[in-house]
């Protein structure tokens, strides 16, 4: 009789051990449905387009790149570490373009101020809007090279379809145009 509780008991230990490996395997796995990559962003200032604002409703100022302000402006992508940190580098027409960046966003700052803050939206299309991602987040001090900031991903069409995750953004500095070059490193991770 006590040989079969031992044996029982040593089933029951064997089988108890088996499943929380299992689990623990599955748990260190986790999901690892992740892409990441770099790309960095000539701003072309020829495609600027803003729509002036005069500012608080209270304090209103002449109109201009006051806070509220909206504005939309194109850019091409390049592959991550493209261009170099400083100012005239680089140029949104140099060849190696990976897809076109549309960007939409409101001033949360007044122009005039040091750190320029907005809220923007941006599109990446590769090779058209069959491969498009989108992101969402504030900004700060363009032009100026070693800004961070952080956005979130939207989503996206194609391979990018059910995307969700987090993109870092570093200022580079500027390019030909005297506008913003952008770094942005992408965790994109697949919905569930």
């Amino acid at each position: 009789m006590k040989q079969k509780q031992v044996l029982r008991y040593s089933i029951a230990a064997i089988a108890l051990f088996a499943i929380a490996f299992v689990c623990l395997l599955a748990a260190k796995a986790g999901p690892q449905d992740f892409e990441s990559f770099t790309v960095d962003v000539a701003v072309d200032h020829q495609t600027f387009a803003l729509t002036p604002s005069p500012g608080l409703v209270l304090n209103s100022q002449p109109p201009g790149p006051n806070r509220g302000a909206t504005f939309i402006v194109d850019g091409k992508i390049f592959p991550g570490g493209t261009l170099p940190k400083g100012a005239g580098m680089g140029d949104p027409n140099m060849p190696g373009s990976l897809g076109i960046w549309f960007c939409k966003g409101i001033f949360t700052s007044v122009l005039g101020t040091a750190d320029i803050g907005f809220n923007t939206t941006q599109m990446f299309e590769f090779n058209g809007d069959g491969n498009a991602i989108w992101t969402e987040g504030l900004e700060g001090g363009l032009g100026k090279a070693g800004v961070i900031t952080h956005r979130t991903i939207l989503g996206g069409t194609g391979k990018y379809s059910g995307a969700e995750g987090e993109v870092i953004q570093e200022s580079l500095g500027t390019n030909s145009g005297g506008t913003p070059n952008i770094r942005l490193t992408f965790k994109v991770q697949r919905g569930r």
